[in-house]
């Protein structure tokens, strides 16, 4: 048996943990696709989901930034590092701000 070649380190479905305003523990979904020139894609996939593009990956040091809007207009951003590059189940750290408030979270590709 054989591994599939793996395309854009970015490419899939990545999930971590936050604290949310209240204080309650909630989960942030990435949905991710590199289309050649940018990444693009979802936070938290559903209804109230927000779409992303212009997100960039800087290969010196796998810098990864997004930026985008949430329903009421607040940014929303991440500012991270990928780990464990060559596995599938690799992560990207660093800072995630949302309403104002940034915390350090560790998305794992699933």
């Amino acid at each position: 048996v054989g591994s599939a070649q793996e395309g854009f380190p970015l490419d899939g479905t990545w999930r971590a943990k936050a604290v949310a305003a209240d204080g309650s523990e909630r989960t942030l979904v990435l949905v991710m696709q590199w289309d050649g020139k940018q990444v693009a894609g979802l936070i938290n996939p559903g209804r109230n989901g927000i779409s992303f593009t212009g997100g960039t990956l800087e290969p010196q040091g796998w810098k990864f930034t997004l930026n985008a809007k949430d329903a009421g207009g607040a940014d929303v951003r991440f500012e991270g590092t990928i780990g464990d590059l060559g596995k599938v189940d690799r992560w990207v750290e660093g800072q995630w701000t949302e309403g104002g408030r940034s915390q350090t979270v560790r998305f794992v590709r699933e």
